[in-house]
């Protein structure tokens, strides 16, 4: 194995974002870019992916890990986080890597992560054709709806009269702030999330996805929705090269855990 250099910088002006970066010591082959999940299952799974990137550059890959800005080490406030600033923080370290090594580009990302990575990719001035996913989100919308139900149960749980998902997708709409699962989401990021989808047609034809799915035994099959998302991304020549893990989900523990199963299935992919 190689050895490793480990750099620390923020990337950006308007809105930094703070980077952790994995680099082998000789010029890399590839460039790795990991994009994290939406709030506390960013903080469960950082052990793991830490782990995971100082893999990738000790094979021989540089490895960025990437804190949105208003998230993790970066600076600003998550309430005052937008899509828009978190696709800008993707395009400057994008661009930094290439400063470094002009080599291909993988975006790397963990649930919501990896629909943001997608939703990256879909567009022009991205320049990058090829996705590792972990667990991806395949819905803005039902995302953001499991959130919000996440806030009600809170909500009831304290004895406080609950508020629907409507009432407080209006109030995000108004321009309000409200606490979910303990982060205080603004209107701009959850108009944002609310919106992105995988969308087949949004794909470029020639783009190649690895997909790790989780399920609970090896004979497993994926769920409806998202064999229905690989069907038609496949339709629409994207290569996805699908498998499933098993183990503990990670995102959705509260101590820290490694899913051993999901390390080794990247490992062992051509990326």
């Amino acid at each position: 194995m190689s050895q490793i250099d480990t750099i620390a910088e923020f990337i950006g002006s308007d809105h930094p974002a703070f980077s952790l970066q994995y680099w082998p010591t000789e010029t890399p082959k590839a460039n790795i870019i990991y994009l994290p999940p939406f709030g506390e299952e960013m903080n469960r799974c950082r052990s793991m992916v830490a782990s995971q990137a100082r893999w990738f550059a000790r094979q021989g890959s540089s490895c960025t890990i990437l804190d949105y800005f208003g998230t993790g080490e970066s600076h600003g406030e998550f309430e005052d986080a937008s899509l828009e600033i978190w696709r800008e923080n993707i395009a400057n370290a994008i661009q930094r890597v290439r400063e470094r090594s002009d080599v291909p580009i993988t975006l790397w990302g963990l649930r919501l992560g990896a629909l943001i990575a997608f939703d990256c990719i879909s567009r022009p001035s991205t320049a990058v054709n090829k996705l590792l996913l972990w667990q991806p989100v395949t819905s803005g919308k039902l995302f953001l709806t499991q959130m919000l139900r996440q806030r009600t149960a809170s909500l009831m749980q304290a004895g406080k009269e609950a508020e629907t998902t409507e009432q407080m997708k209006n109030a995000l709409a108004a321009g309000e702030t409200i606490e979910v699962a303990g982060f205080k989401l603004g209107g701009v990021l959850a108009t944002g999330i609310d919106r992105l989808t995988l969308a087949a047609s949004s794909a470029s034809p020639g783009t190649t996805i690895f997909w790790l799915e989780h399920c609970n035994d090896e004979s497993s099959d994926l769920n409806m929705k998202t064999s229905k998302a690989i069907a038609e991304l496949r339709e629409n020549g994207v290569t996805v090269a699908v498998d499933t893990f098993v183990g503990e989900p990670v995102w959705q523990l509260h101590k820290r855990g490694e899913c051993g199963n999901l390390l080794e299935k990247t490992r062992a992919l051509s990326l």
